[in-house]
């Protein structure tokens, strides 16, 4: 009978389809580029402070 490759049949297709669906969700809801903390930044406009 052709039970065991009608299942070996399910689970490959099922297999495919998981990886594809957590290829395709991003959660959107967070930022996908976070700039990192530790980076060094680009010197913005001076701003003078009191002078005594």
């Amino acid at each position: 009978m052709a039970i065991r490759p009608l299942i070996f049949g399910i689970l490959f297709i099922a297999v495919f389809v998981v990886i594809i669906i957590s290829i395709i969700w991003v959660d959107t809801s967070h930022p996908i580029h976070q700039p990192d903390p530790l980076s060094p930044t680009a010197p913005g406009p001076a701003t003078p402070g009191q002078v005594q």
